[in-house]
């Protein structure tokens, strides 16, 4: 089961976490380049960003499914040295598991982060999507 001293830190996660989310956005800006750089005013930006808040989600969605299915790291997960298992054996997630707990941190994110806060309070440190997800986080 779940050892509680290789639990990764919440320090840690906040790394990862930060780091994925500027990865995800230098994609967007990569993906979106010419049209960003045509933007002229801030009504145009604010048009742009309604516009794409779709694929911007989408994005995020596949980024995290992807990289926690095929080896339960996440590029800020890997420069932290932590990754994702299942809590029941500790083995990486399936693509369906993968996809649940990337849609519903997404989620939380979109709600003022209230999906992470089960993490401040929970000896496993699992935050919403970890626990929908069956998975914790831990020291790789």
């Amino acid at each position: 089961m779940v050892d509680l001293n290789n639990l990764a830190t919440t320090q840690r996660r906040t790394w990862s976490f930060v780091i994925d989310d500027l990865v995800i956005s230098v994609l967007f800006i990569a993906i979106f380049f010419e049209q960003l750089g045509m933007l002229t005013t801030n009504e145009g930006v604010i048009l742009f960003v309604k516009a794409n808040y779709w694929m911007l989600i989408t994005l995020k969605v596949v980024y995290h499914t992807v990289f926690t299915w095929q080896n339960g790291k996440t590029l800020g997960k890997h420069l932290m040295k932590i990754r994702v298992v299942s809590i029941d054996e500790q083995y990486i997630l399936s693509l369906p598991f993968s996809f649940i707990r990337s849609a519903v941190r997404v989620l939380g994110e979109m709600f003022f982060y209230i999906g992470f806060l089960p993490a401040f309070f929970s000896p496993t440190k699992q935050t919403l999507h970890d626990r929908i997800a069956r998975s914790i986080v831990v020291n790789a």
